[in-house]
């Protein structure tokens, strides 16, 4: 019992039988504060059941009949209410999860005409060579010509502004939100649900109609006026302002986005509960003095009063103009709660106001688990809770602002690795200097400015708002100067490193918080598990799933090749950023010695550049010449070796009459487009007998019928499975176990063909699509089978029951289920 009470926290204590003798109020806190924990638990354990379905109906019944137990004083009822709260969570967490799936866009709906509200403030794209603007939105349908059971986010290129609460008639192109399914990087799929996104699509042609006069097209219309404003402002930093202020981060820049989440300061483009503390800190003291000085103490009205009711309307007017996201909604509960407090005159323990914010920010919002924000903001504020609330006493704010820097650094280090990949080493002494920046000058007078936006005023305090972001730019260049750690993914072990750093926050001895630290931080720099890695000999293909184009990583021993990079999205960004680089630092890969560029096309190099800038690559392999990319060409009869594995590419063949290469019949001219695709044949030799993978980019019939290839285990099937590829020559003669297709569901160009699926099939061959199973891992020494990204436990979002479109032909692609 000793050793029980010196490392628990008081504020996790339960209460003494002399606390009960003095009275039941602590005891109804305690009480209402496990209720609203075993609440918030059954929220977000919804979210990670097997799948999501009906079952919500059953843990809300069984809740119900239970709540009269919640009531009672006795232990056993006391517990009867705590798992009341966690089943009354788990079936509203369970119906929000099931209400997001069935949300989604039916099948037949492809075109369709839709009348409804702009639900946020619109994205500028930049399309190089594109005629006008091109606009990303979110509509929230109003009527619509199919059934949509959730927000819209569309693409127009080209089309007339579009602004924030504002009505629309469009008719637009739509298709399911079907996210890749990489084991590494952003989970778009997760993003989908948690939003419960019904479509995504693009603009064919579109009407204004007249704006409503709800009280959302009335905000949005207010936060588009603002946003117009600041834009039209000389300001440098305009987008980071935005950011701050009305919660646009879509401003922010692509290179700005780099250098905060590189040295860790991600956090700071976005409204922070900070931020919301700060503004009603701030409002509650203005309200206090304004109450003083007009003489209301006289008039029998308490200056609290009149300070709680200023700051009330301040954070309510803040979390409004920025867009009621979700840190701001915690921090607008929890703000809430203590005003209540000082209202009433009553002390509310911090534990309680964190249960009780989570209680209602899962409440008004049961798919906030899905977001990662959710986690940090109330992580950020647990950890300040755990760590400081055990230890009373006085100590300088500059000793508790650096005690809570390293506190959040110790725990969000893992997190950080999980999440994005990267740990800044002088991460913590840039938030010493930035947060304080941020919080105390640069919010204050961009909220001020932007309240006063119409006068000279308010120009100077933006303007003052930017020369402070203007000088934040300036110390975190200097400190992206020193290179971020890229780190593997922890996986199973970063439950470990979370859990032992905060531990290492309870009041224990030194030498438990060492043992501790050192336990996080190994389980945070430990390699990738042992099991994922290639012997000698053999050789490890994992193809990414990078939508409509080709990415595959092939890894022997000690050495790494990716042929093709995924394509760049009309939208902005690319499969190279957001798929590829994740995927190679999430497994360890800090360089690579070999980069095959099969050919030109946009779906193969979109990625290439932003691989090439951010990782070491050795030597650089292309078809034919790629804009940007200096690269050698590869030919026919190039052989290299690695940890005993050969390579060998296979075509481009030379000319046997010149200098030329041959493209399958046209008078030996150098081949282009997609007969120039390098194929490279891969070969095991750790067993026998040998284990062969080739990888044929997009050859064409012509090709197929010269490169006379040998019988392989595994194929990159040629031109992700068109018709003008996949002869039954070709076919015949690689005979595959896995014939792999790399393609995008439901695309336009109807890849695969039934026909190419129909040869595989009886061929022998397991046709396996990116497009169904997402990333697929097959390895020589186990060349029986090959390892589906989704058939890899995956959850509920990732999970599509039913097809959109050719159900059998899908469906018989399926590898599991």
């Amino acid at each position: 019992m000793a050793v029980r009470r010196a490392i628990m926290p008081a504020w996790f204590a339960p209460a003494t039988p002399a606390q009960h003798h003095r009275g039941l109020s602590r005891t109804a806190k305690l009480r209402l504060r496990n209720l609203a924990l075993a609440f918030g638990g059954g929220v977000v354990a919804a979210h990670w059941l097997p799948g999501a379905h009906s079952l919500w109906l059953a843990w809300a019944l069984a809740g119900g009949c239970a709540a009269p137990l919640a009531f009672g004083r006795a232990r056993w009822q006391r517990g009867a209410g705590v798992a009341v709260c966690a089943l009354l969570g788990l079936g509203w967490g369970g119906w929000s999860a099931t209400d997001a799936l069935t949300a989604r866009l039916a099948p037949g709906c492809e075109t369709a005409d839709v009348t409804g509200r702009v639900a946020d403030l619109p994205a500028a794209v930049r399309m190089p060579g594109q005629r006008g603007a091109a606009q990303r939105f979110a509509l929230a349908p109003e009527t619509a010509s199919c059934p949509l059971g959730g927000v819209v986010r569309l693409f127009w290129a080209e089309g007339p502004p579009v602004g924030a609460g504002q009505r629309w008639r469009l008719r637009v192109r739509l298709r399911p939100p079907r996210a890749p399914a990489n084991r590494h990087g952003f989970d778009v799929g997760r993003w989908q649900a948690r939003d419960k996104l019904a479509a995504t699509g693009y603009v064919l042609r579109g009407e204004r109609l007249v704006d409503g006069n709800g009280a959302a097209a009335r905000l949005g219309g207010a936060r588009q006026a603002l946003k117009a404003k600041l834009t039209a402002l000389p300001l440098v930093n305009g987008g980071v302002l935005a950011a701050l202020t009305l919660g646009d981060s879509a401003a922010v820049p692509r290179q700005d986005i780099g250098l905060y989440r590189r040295t860790g300061t991600m956090h700071l483009l976005v409204i922070s509960g900070l931020h919301v503390g700060v503004v009603t800190g701030l409002a509650f003291f203005l309200g206090r003095a304004g109450a003083a000085l007009v003489g209301l103490p006289a008039l029998g009205v308490r200056i609290q009063a009149a300070g709680v009711a200023l700051a009330l309307l301040c954070a309510i007017g803040y979390v409004a103009l920025a867009g009621a996201g979700l840190p701001l909604v915690r921090a607008f509960a929890m703000a809430m709660a203590g005003l209540v407090a000082l209202a009433v005159g009553r002390s509310v323990p911090p534990s309680a106001v964190l249960a009780y914010a989570l209680a209602a920010v899962l409440a008004v919002d049961p798919m906030a688990p899905l977001a990662s924000g959710f986690w940090l903001s109330f992580g950020a504020v647990a950890i300040l809770v755990c760590f400081f609330a055990p230890r009373r006493g006085q100590r300088s704010w500059v000793r508790s602002a650096l005690a809570a820097q390293l506190a959040i650094a110790l725990v969000f280090t893992p997190a950080t690795v999980h999440l994005i990949g990267l740990a800044h080493p002088l991460s913590v002494i840039v938030n010493m200097v930035a947060v304080p920046v941020v919080t105390l000058a640069v919010v204050p007078l961009a909220l001020c400015g932007v309240a006063l936006i119409d006068t000279a005023a308010g120009h100077w305090l933006l303007l003052g708002a930017d020369f402070g972001v203007a000088l934040l730019g300036q110390v975190l260049a200097l400190a992206d100067r020193v290179a971020p750690i890229y780190l593997a993914d922890p996986g199973p072990w970063f439950v470990v490193s979370v859990a032992a750093a905060v531990a290492v926050l309870l009041p224990v001895s030194r030498l438990a918080v060492a043992a501790l630290a050192a336990a996080a931080l190994a389980a945070t720099l430990r390699p990738p598990l042992a099991g994922t890695a290639v012997p000698a000999g053999e050789v490890e293909v994992l193809t990414l799933d990078v939508g409509q184009g080709t990415s595959v990583l092939v890894r022997t021993a000690t050495h790494h090749l990716l042929y093709d990079t995924g394509a760049a999205f009309a939208t902005g960004g690319d499969a190279g950023e957001r798929v590829v680089l994740p995927s190679l630092r999430g497994v360890g890969i800090r360089g690579l010695d070999a980069l095959v560029l099969s050919h030109g096309d946009n779906d193969h190099v979109g990625g290439a550049a932003a691989v090439r800038d951010s990782v070491p690559v050795g030597v650089i392999w292309a078809g034919e010449p790629v804009p940007g990319i200096a690269a050698a060409p590869c030919r026919a009869g190039q052989r290299w070796r690695w940890d005993d594995v050969e390579f060998a590419f296979l075509h481009p063949r030379r000319d046997p009459k010149g200098g030329g290469r041959d493209h399958g019949g046209a008078g030996g001219a150098p081949p282009r487009g997609n007969n120039a695709s390098c194929v490279l044949l891969v070969t095991a030799t750790g067993a026998a007998p040998r284990r062969m993978a080739l990888l044929a980019g997009d050859i064409e019939a012509a090709v197929e019928r010269r490169l006379a290839p040998p019988r392989v285990d595994w194929l990159l099937v040629p031109h992700h499975g068109s018709a003008t590829s996949s002869t039954a020559a070709f076919v015949a003669a690689t005979r595959p176990r896995f014939a792999v297709v790399g393609t995008r569901w439901n695309n336009r160009f109807g890849h695969p063909h039934p026909d190419v699926i129909a040869r595989y099939r009886a061929s022998g061959a397991h046709i396996v699509s990116t497009a169904v199973s997402g990333a697929l891992l097959w390895r020589s020494d186990r060349p029986h089978a090959i390892v589906a990204e989704r058939c890899r436990g995956s959850r509920y979002w990732r999970r599509y029951p039913g097809a959109d479109r050719d159900a059998t032909l899908n469906t018989a692609l399926l590898p599991c289920g």
